[in-house]
């Protein structure tokens, strides 16, 4: 028992987004695709390749059907395939993620929300102020302000303007920001700007007064002449 809970530890885990599992099947995916996408990222994480005999194993199934079943995904816009050989062969899963952002239906053609077209807008930002392609986790983050913390888009974009001109390209930065907003009941665009303004103005007042001199000049009166 010692032994198998030991192993239980040593596996480590696989993080998979809540969103994701609650609308795979709306972006498309069947609970095979879903298995399949499950074991890749488990491999991939652990730095291992997975390639189709490996999945076939540990999905109790052939080597043909997984490699059917990657090629629907491949087609259906889910996964691209990096590599020039099943021996360096990689998994990328950014389409599907883009998929599950945009609120893509495989029952329709368009956005099924203006706010998760929002979303997706707030990601592109990112992705081009930090210069790479977010994270899963990163992705998953952004969504929970929208989600969860109930941020107003405008403000997250402006957030984000204010981080990189801090030189600062960090999503708990750009959260702190918003946060601290929210606290000081600072809900537009706005508001933010006229606070800014403010804030500098105090600064340029603080600073008036630190040049003015108070030095007075007393003159000095000859006693003898008063005499």
């Amino acid at each position: 028992m010692e032994q198998r809970f030991e192993q239980y530890i040593n596996a480590g885990h696989t993080s998979i987004s809540n969103d994701l599992l609650l609308h795979y099947h709306d972006i498309g995916l069947d609970n095979d695709d879903f298995a399949l996408y499950l074991q890749i990222q488990r491999i991939q994480i652990q730095g291992n390749l997975a390639n189709p005999n490996v999945l076939a194993q540990v999905l109790h199934t052939t080597e043909n059907v997984v490699l059917s079943r990657l090629k629907s995904l491949v087609k259906r816009g889910f996964v691209k395939i990096k590599g020039t050989s099943r021996q360096t062969e990689t998994y990328d899963f950014s389409p599907l993620y883009d998929k599950l952002i945009n609120g893509e239906s495989h029952h329709a053609a368009t956005p099924l929300s203006d706010g998760k077209q929002t979303r997706r807008e707030i990601l592109q930002v990112l992705e081009v102020e930090f210069g790479r392609p977010l994270s899963p986790m990163e992705m998953e983050t952004v969504g929970h302000w929208f989600s969860l913390d109930k941020f107003n888009p405008e403000m997250v974009k402006l957030a984000i303007q204010e981080a990189i001109a801090n030189n600062v390209r960090n999503l708990r930065y750009i959260e702190t920001i918003l946060v601290n907003w929210q606290k000081k009941n600072i809900n537009t665009p706005q508001a933010a700007q006229a606070t800014k303004e403010k804030r500098r103005g105090i600064a340029y007042t603080d600073g008036m007064h630190e040049s003015i001199s108070y030095d007075v000049q007393i003159p000095l009166t000859k006693l003898d002449e008063e005499l």
